[in-house]
Order: C-alpha cells, then structure tokens, then sequence
C-alpha cells in the first residue's frame, strides 16, 4: 500500500480542465472521509508551476527524472480517493484515478506480489487497494447500483468531506468547545487568480447550527478589524440551512499567498492547532497527521487529552494589536 500511497500523495502535490466525474461506489459505504483532486487544475495554478520550478532550482541533476514524472503526470485527469479508520495505524485507503494514460502502462508500476492491488476499471480508470476492501470495491463497481450521490463540492478542484470524530482521531485532540457538536466537515476550492472556497460544517442539530453560526459571525467581526484579514472577511459569507453552516468565500491573491506563507511557518515551529492538521496536510501545507513519519502516534487505546479550560473562550490570532480572545455564545 505505500507504493499507491506514494503515487496519491506525489499526484496531490503537482492535470482536460473538466475531467469525468468519479465512480463514488468505489468509496466504503461507511467511509470516514472521502475527496478528489482535479489535478490538471492544480498543477496548472500558479502556486504549483512555481512549486515545480523550484523543485528542478534544487535538484538540476535530476531534471530529466522529474520532466518524466510530469509527463505522466499530465495523463492523469482525477484523483478520488476514501478512507476508513480501522486502528489507530491503520487506514483501509482506496483510490480511484482517471485519465488519458494507458491502464496496462500505469499498473505495470506496481509489484506482481504485496498487499497492493490496482485494478482497470475503465478504458482510462484504475482503482488502487489492498485486501477484502479492494475486492468489495470491486464488486461494487461491477454491480448494477448506480454511483453514489456526489458532495455539493465534488466538482471543485480540491474537495474533501470527513467526519468529526475521524479529524479529532487523527489529531489526537479533544475538538474545542465551539465545536464540540460538529459532526462532519465537507470543504470545496476552486483554484484560480482568486481562489473560491466553500466550507460545509454539519451539526447535530438546527440550534447547534445557530450557535456555531454565531460564533462564527463574531469571528468574522472581530477579522474585519486587521488590515491582514479585512479582505477576506469583507468577501464571506455564512448562512446556517438547517444543521449546517455554510461559508462561502472568495480569497485575494495577496490574501492566499499570506496564508500560505503563515501556515507553513505554523506547521514548521509547531504552533499550528492539532486540528488542522489533516486538512493541511490535504492541502500540502506541511500538516502531518498523528502517527505519520516525524510526528509519534497516540498510545493504542489512549484517550485524547481533555480541551484546554478556558470557560469557552476562542482567540484568534493574526490580528494587528495581537491575539483576542472572545467569549463564545453559550
């Protein structure tokens, strides 16, 4: 499995601009998260071209390899990928990935012996697995049923969907107060000059919703305020449908190079929250999750620590006079 974990993580990192929609009953009917990569859009952003360039600044011995890469890289239109926690070590992954490349071509990088399957789906789809899970996937997409019901954002260029319980697993924290009663997080960007980004954050119920929708609001009153974060609160929007809060917001180019720069330092001295760090890790900010190579894993059966005590303050960080704290509505 680390070899197709390898190829989806490196394809992350870097390809027709509308490629075909994923087959979703590849994905666990009870995955914990579940999301797809149009990777002709994310390689072609600027952040990746310059990203690439710097890659080759730093490794001139090893153009003609890495010129390779991103040829086959180029056939590749889609990354869909889900997940299942089974243990704390232990995700049972399955990816579906879609393209122009030729299947024969693209599984003959893969080992004829391991646990590692991979399996051509379609004329330019193969699936990646390992064990019963990659042979239930199989058979669902041999069956007759038809494809699951995609996400709201599942046409966005980078779009994830997870549940809670499965971000606070994986950052090995409580989840703080003001989200202690979320129960799933659904995030969908749309890569240009100005990036669009839609977050979905599901709760248990309508009042939960209007608490966390305040809390939220007043967030974004006191961001108005910094001459940093200005911009992007003047451009989002929140509105609660139900048990859900959805934001919308649209990120300057001078805002999203910020951020950018900000959580790369965060990740690097260690002062970004636990609870980030799956999605900045999808996001190839650097965030390693719990138990991933540099960062050591929970104890086996070892209850996350408490939230800090802090009688339901929030602070927010990034403002100009310096961090604020604020009272969440109770």
């Amino acid at each position: 499995m680390r070899r197709a974990l390898f190829f989806l993580s490196f394809s992350c990192l870097a390809i027709a601009q509308s490629p075909a929609p994923a087959d979703w009953r590849f994905a666990q009917p009870d995955a914990d998260i579940k999301g797809s990569v149009n990777l002709q859009a994310v390689l072609t952003s600027a952040a990746a071209a310059k990203a690439i360039e710097q890659i080759k600044a730093q490794s001139k011995n090893n153009t003609a390899q890495i010129d390779l890469v991103m040829g086959m890289l180029r056939t590749v239109d889609r990354v869909s990928f889900s997940g299942r926690q089974k243990a704390p070590n232990d995700m049972d992954a399955l990816a579906e990935v879609t393209g122009s490349f030729d299947p024969q071509l693209v599984m003959g990088l893969f080992p004829s012996t391991g646990p590692s399957k991979v399996k051509a789906v379609g004329p330019h789809t193969i699936l990646i697995g390992e064990g019963d899970s990659f042979t239930a996937a199989v058979a669902r997409l041999d069956g007759s049923a038809p494809s699951a019901p995609a996400d709201d954002f599942a046409a966005s260029d980078i779009w994830f969907e997870a549940n809670a319980a499965f971000l606070s697993k994986q950052s090995g924290q409580a989840m703080p107060p003001m989200l202690q009663d979320l129960r799933s997080v659904a995030l969908g960007l749309t890569l240009s000059d100005s990036p669009v980004l839609d977050v979905v954050l599901d709760s248990s119920g309508a009042d939960a919703a209007r608490k966390l929708l305040a809390t939220l609001n007043i967030i974004n009153s006191a961001a108005a305020g910094s001459r940093a974060m200005a911009s992007i609160a003047k451009n989002l929007s929140l509105a609660q449908d139900g048990s859900k809060v959805k934001m919308h917001v649209v990120i300057p180019p001078e805002v999203m190079a910020m951020i950018q720069e900000q959580a790369k330092s965060a990740v690097a001295g260690g002062a970004a929250p636990p609870q980030l760090a799956p999605l900045l890790g999808i996001l190839g900010l650097g965030g390693a999750s719990a138990g991933a190579p540099g960062r050591p894993a929970p104890a086996a059966g070892a209850a996350p620590p408490p939230p800090q005590q802090n009688g339901g303050a929030i602070r927010i960080y990034g403002l100009d006079d310096g961090p604020k704290e604020i009272q969440a509505p109770k």
